[in-house]
């Protein structure tokens, strides 16, 4: 069958993308609002900073710092903003700390609170919505290290992202009835500001480099998109053969 050349298209939709002013964040922008979504774009970052990362984008509805690990902040931005359609969470931190650090329970805390509480907060607040409206479309960012431990990253991480892949088929079974599509991409090391420095051997792996940020957004998107709407409670993995399930 001949594929409908609008099946990319996202015109008429809004979607809301947390960690817009990183590096998968702001490529997702850049790829959705091409396609026609009217963008709204939050990051933990002051707002003046999420305007200079995406200040290529001219369609952009509005920008908003927001921490996705406070319920009330994020319960607080969804009455205000009102009904999406889209929400991509690319927000998360990475911390390469010592795990047997007589402080790294805090560090554990944070990230936790960030990769998994965080999720968990922007899906609480605008499932509901899609639901009653039956229509809605959710990506969720786990990572390669919530399948086989990481690659460089701290136990943290990986179990915060397990935890990520896990909330995927937990919140799918709850939403695809109502016409809500849950799904999550699970990158491997990504050439972005949260692996530079941090000891990441490209000429070691298969493609004999790091992902790009253009490409997780291009798997961000199909998910985003018409063309998936048969696929719910699915990771998809972006890691460049690096590990293969």
């Amino acid at each position: 069958m001949q594929a409908d050349k609008h099946n990319f298209d996202l015109s008429g939709q809004t979607m809301l993308i947390t960690g817009a002013a990183g590096g998968i964040g702001s490529a997702t922008a850049r790829l959705c609002g091409a396609a026609g979504a009217r963008l709204i774009l939050a990051d933990v970052a002051p707002v003046a900073r999420i305007r200079e990362v995406n200040a290529r984008l001219a369609d952009v509805a509005e920008f908003h710092q927001l921490d996705t690990s406070q319920r009330m902040l994020v319960e607080a931005l969804a009455d205000r903003i009102g009904p999406i359609d889209i929400l991509a969470d690319t927000a998360g931190i990475c911390p390469r700390d010592d795990w047997m650090a007589p402080d790294w329970d805090e560090a554990f805390d944070q990230v936790i609170d960030v990769n998994v509480r965080g999720p968990i907060n922007l899906v609480r607040a605008f499932l509901p919505g899609m639901s009653e409206r039956k229509y809605g479309r959710i990506v969720l960012c786990g990572s390669i290290a919530g399948w086989a431990g990481g690659v460089r990253s701290s136990p943290h991480y990986a179990a915060a992202k397990g935890g990520v892949h896990a909330l995927v088929r937990w919140f799918a079974q709850r939403a695809i009835q109502h016409n809500v599509c849950v799904n999550g991409v699970a990158p491997g090391p990504v050439d972005s500001g949260m692996t530079l420095g941090q000891g990441y051997t490209p000429e070691d792996f298969p493609l004999k480099r790091m992902g790009t940020s253009d490409e997780l957004a291009s798997l961000i998107g199909f998910l985003c998109s018409p063309s998936a709407s048969y696929i719910s409670g699915t990771v998809i993995d972006a890691n460049g053969g690096l590990y293969m399930r």
